[in-house]
């Protein structure tokens, strides 16, 4: 079996190790547009803060060692076109620029996604988006050579807020600017608007609502101002966080089945087309309680499907019912954290939903140095089925919502909940906890709700 893998980050890499550990004897070559591998993006704002030191710690596996493993690695290569009835890839190296062309029994996409970009801002040097190792390197130069004093992040979603706690601990004057009324949009606005409180609290500049409208360089083409419909802001180092675009555009028109530039697939990565798999920020993945494919380009999801590629080619198809948008969030001291269907998906499906925010400790009321703890339940009306959850607070807050995930995914309810037998002790939580006390404020509720029909 001669297996051809177009990406090598997580997605493609991890599908090729998959499969070679399921499948020994397949001859398995990785093609990579760039020079960079496996690579903990997550890291990136830590990397460019100086958290993270070296760059090799952000590297799963080198390029050396992924060829000491038998994977016949070629960077620097780029596919620019695919035969899929002749099953055959066209390939430029760009070191040499040779074109040549390469045969398929089975083809695994992981060709990962680009970062969108405003026009307001093209050509000008001081502005950067954050989507590879190179971004995050050149990000960290210009921080360190230029010393930026101001800064604008343009996009308020997971990575902006994370990278206001980046430049700020480098002591840069930074701005978010956010189109949509909230940050954080994944989240319900009921809560992600509690860590807009704290941040705005301690004096962060976060600006929902307004939208870019130009910037101005100076006389040597650096930023200078940003322009919004709002106002007008001074500059001199810009980072975009606006969203991303799969590298598809090569494949369309190809009789692959497609969403947005996004590759539809099975559970396990299968495409419509055979022999054909895909995974990572490509392709979209199956939600199981939205009951489709998604767009979620994150990390797990792209490791997730890249294993499963390779059982599915070994023959093999574990349990798997898909995802379900699971996200976690660290700013400063604080922590937000959710899984599943927030209300607003409830309402975008037609479910008969309702839910519940509550405001507990994240420890004993008599222990010492707690804190405020938020948790949010969406739920079915009729069944009480747990659809999803939300939580915010500081230090572990984030980590209480992985009982929540394993709860949606089981399909749980509130009354399962509200006295579910959760481990106890002063420092970590209350006797009742705070799941329990949710969960109980729903269930109360939904009776009085039910009463009423």
């Amino acid at each position: 079996m001669k297996v051809l893998v177009i990406g090598a980050v997580a997605a493609g890499l991890t599908a090729a190790y998959s499969i070679r550990k399921n499948i020994p004897e397949a001859k398995i070559t990785i093609y990579e547009k760039g020079n960079d591998i496996s690579y903990g993006a997550c890291g990136f704002p830590y990397y460019i803060e100086g958290l993270i030191e070296e760059e090799r710690k952000l590297i799963a596996k080198t390029s050396e060692r992924v060829k000491e493993d038998g994977l016949r690695l070629l960077l620097a290569h780029e596919v620019v076109d695919v035969d899929f009835d002749k099953k055959e890839l066209t390939v430029k190296n760009h070191k040499t620029q040779e074109i040549f062309v390469d045969a398929y029994d089975e083809l695994v996409l992981g060709v990962g996604a680009s970062a969108l970009r405003l026009p307001a801002f093209q050509k000008m040097k001081g502005v950067f988006a954050l989507n590879n190792l190179a971004d995050a390197n050149a990000i960290k130069n210009y921080i360190e050579e230029m010393k930026p004093q101001k800064a604008v992040i343009v996009g308020g979603g997971n990575k902006g807020i994370e990278l206001l706690e980046t430049l700020t601990l480098l002591a840069i004057d930074t701005q978010v600017i956010e189109f949509m009324p909230h940050i954080l949009s994944i989240y319900d606005e009921d809560v992600s608007s509690l860590l807009v409180r704290e941040l705005r609290g301690e004096g962060h500049k976060i600006n929902t609502g307004e939208k870019v409208l130009d910037a101005k360089a100076n006389e040597k083409g650096f930023v200078e101002k940003v322009i919004t419909d709002q106002g007008i802001y001074e500059a001199d180092l810009v980072l975009e966080t606006i969203g991303l675009r799969p590298n598809t555009a090569f494949l369309e028109g190809k009789g692959l089945d497609m969403e947005r530039g996004a590759i539809k697939t099975t559970l396990y990565g299968e495409t419509n087309l055979p022999h054909v798999y895909a995974a990572g920020d490509c392709a979209l993945i199956y939600d199981h309680l939205m009951e489709k494919p998604v767009y979620l380009p994150l990390g797990t999801n792209a490791n997730k499907v890249g294993k499963l590629i390779g059982l599915v080619l070994a023959g093999k198809k574990p349990p798997f019912k898909g995802v379900q948008g699971s996200a976690l969030l660290k700013v400063f001291e604080f922590e937000m954290a959710m899984t599943g269907i927030t209300d607003k998906g409830a309402k975008a499906l037609g479910k008969d939903y309702d839910s519940v925010l509550v405001r507990t400790r994240n420890k004993s009321g008599y222990y010492p140095g707690g804190s405020e703890f938020f948790v949010k339940l969406t739920y079915e009306k009729l069944t009480g089925k747990v659809l999803g959850a939300q939580v915010f607070g500081k230090e572990g807050a984030g980590l209480r919502i992985q009982g929540l995930v394993a709860s949606v995914y089981a399909g749980l309810t509130i009354e399962d909940l509200a006295y579910m037998d959760f481990g106890y002790i002063p420092p970590l939580n209350s006797v009742w906890d705070s799941i329990n006390v949710a969960a109980g404020k729903a269930v109360a509720q939904n009776t009085l709700s039910t009463e009423d029909i």
